[in-house]
């Protein structure tokens, strides 16, 4: 008896696969429960992952307004099964044609609260052209049909989510409280207190609005008197719009970036969007056998640290709108050019840019990355950003959204800082009609040229290197979605900045980076890096999705039989 007991718990499984949510129907992975259900519902009731992108990035505006919206702006990566083809779609909204590289200079000094909160700061709203854009070409429903899930949030009410109810508290959205009158009747419970986690918010006015548009198209939006009243407020607190700069408006499409990685073809977001920094990245760690190294060893992140240093070095000087500047991206994402990069990296850390005014800080994370696959073949890797928590904080009266400050992100001065912690050159400078530069990357990883894996993030600089890592874990290291996303991050712009280290990464291998010269900045237990990387995976038939824990986030997938299997922190309504 003692014997067989014994061999019934030798016998017992010592290991199984994780749980995690997958499906045959299509899979959907975002910042917010509600938006993946809105795009579940949309992919149940036979509409595609173009579609479901529409709804999605609607119900966003809705229940994450800190992070995106209407008035903001979006890239949009595209595989389209019918064509057999990746689309990059930019949506991410162009300076007004009035701004000079002075926007931001009184007395040849660059000022901060116009760069931050001004009129100054927002940029042409590029979203919903974008959506409507993307549903014309590619989608099989309407623009109503996909509102449906945006509009029942607005007007029925929506749990508040956990990091909605944190970004109350930074200085940053303080500031717009004090200041905006509109924003704090949108944003606090009874224009006084604020959400807590959990707490049920509605936004009437912006599901009106959003009906309206569903009804009438975004012209609605862009032309006529919402168009006036937009221009109206932002010039009033200081910018230069002109009716013409929202009617004139119009989504860009633009070539991808790619490169084969270990065999994979990874297709990523072309300037001004930050795939071809990570295109880089990807190019000069192909030098290395990650996989013999190690994950997340001190030899392993050694060498990714000293490639994120070595694209952002590159990103400083040599990108920017390649409309309005030459940018040899051609040689950028070219192998020859990783492998001389390559050749500088040594056993130490190295510092590849000069590190003056470059502090070890915290970033603002203020973006919104979902990746979605459906049943036909297609997928969407879409970055929404209204840039900081709630943009400029400018509310537009009775219209129920804040918009953008997304000019913040061109150069005020050559080598000004932004509040993300970046400086550029001349190539990012102010001009009219011109799109600022991004660290927004959204990328599509095919395997035998289909989509295997969408996927993207958002977190200001640690967008790229929140991806890179994403796509190391799935490609190097074998992880699917809820593995790759819960797996401790590290982010290195450059040497004197720090290399920042989630907890999980052992003492012992920080002790080792240390010694190479490294300077570890250690994120402590209970707090996370603002990289949100989301993505879908398509692996033996099946899609697997998964959201990032560091926020709200949320994966979900379709069953052929109608039902959905859900993830991720919830807040829904009972």
């Amino acid at each position: 008896m003692r014997q067989e007991q014994k061999k019934q718990i030798y016998m017992w499984p010592s290991h199984w696969e994780k749980p995690a949510a997958h499906g045959d129907y299509g899979a959907v992975s975002c910042n917010n429960s509600y938006a993946a259900r809105a795009g579940l519902w949309i992919l149940k009731n036979g509409g595609n992952a173009f579609d479901a992108a529409a709804a999605v990035s609607l119900a966003l505006s809705v229940v994450e307004p800190h992070h995106s919206g209407i008035g903001g702006g979006c890239f949009s990566l595209l595989y389209c099964e019918k064509e057999g083809r990746i689309f990059a779609l930019d949506g991410r909204g162009t300076a007004p044609v009035q701004a000079g590289p002075d926007l931001f200079l009184k007395n040849g000094e660059v000022q901060d609260e116009w760069k931050d909160l001004g009129g100054q700061s927002v940029a042409i709203p590029g979203l919903l052209k974008t959506m409507e854009d993307m549903l014309k070409r590619f989608g099989t429903m309407t623009l109503k049909e996909i509102s449906v899930p945006a509009i029942r949030y607005a007007k029925e009410g929506f749990g508040t989510s956990y990091t909605g109810a944190l970004t109350m508290y930074d200085d940053s959205v303080k500031r717009k409280m004090r200041i905006s009158e509109g924003f704090r009747k949108l944003y606090l419970k009874n224009g006084q207190e604020f959400y807590r986690f959990g707490d049920i918010q509605r936004n009437p006015e912006l599901g009106v609005l959003l009906e309206t548009i569903a009804e009438n198209g975004t012209d609605v939006f862009y032309r006529g008197e919402i168009a006036q009243r937009i221009v109206s407020v932002i010039n009033s607190r200081g910018g230069c719009f002109e009716t013409a700069d929202l009617e004139n408006y119009a989504p860009k499409y633009r070539e991808p970036v790619h490169t084969d990685y270990r065999g994979y073809e990874v297709v990523s977001f072309a300037p001004p969007s930050g795939g071809c920094t990570l295109i880089e990245m990807l190019n000069i760690l192909e030098q290395n056998d990650l996989r013999a190294m190690g994950h997340n060893t001190a030899d392993s992140i050694h060498a990714i640290a000293e490639a994120m240093k070595l694209g952002f070095a590159d990103r400083s000087i040599a990108l920017g709108d390649p409309d309005f500047v030459s940018v040899d991206t051609e040689r950028l994402t070219s192998k020859a050019y990783a492998a001389k990069r390559f050749r500088l990296i040594g056993g130490h850390a190295g510092e590849y840019a000069p590190a003056e005014g470059i502090e070890a800080k915290e970033y603002p994370g203020n973006t919104s990355h979902f990746s979605i696959m459906d049943r036909f073949g297609n997928a969407v890797s879409q970055t929404q950003t209204v840039r900081d928590w709630f943009g400029s904080g400018i509310a537009v009266e009775g219209l129920g959204f804040v918009l953008n400050n997304a000019m913040s992100d061109f150069s005020a001065a050559a080598g000004a800082m932004t509040s993300q912690g970046l400086a550029y050159g001349n190539a990012n400078s102010i001009a009219g009609g011109k799109t600022p530069l991004s660290s927004m990357s959204p990328s599509i990883v095919l395997k035998d040229k289909k989509p295997y894996l969408a996927i993207g993030s958002a977190g200001g600089p640690r967008i790229i290197t929140g991806t890179l890592q994403g796509i190391i874990n799935a490609i190097d290291f074998d992880m699917n979605p809820e593995q790759l996303v819960n797996a401790p991050y590290v982010n290195c712009l450059t040497r004197e900045q720090g290399l920042e280290a989630e907890f999980g990464i052992s003492q012992d291998t920080l002790r080792l980076l240390e010694e190479r010269g490294h300077k570890p900045v250690c994120i402590e237990a209970d707090q996370a890096m603002s990289t949100m990387v989301n993505s879908v995976m398509l692996k033996d038939g099946e899609y697997y999705a998964a959201g990032t824990k560091r926020v709200d986030g949320c994966g979900g997938v379709l069953l052929s039989n109608g039902n959905i299997i859900l993830e991720g922190i919830s807040q829904e309504i009972s």
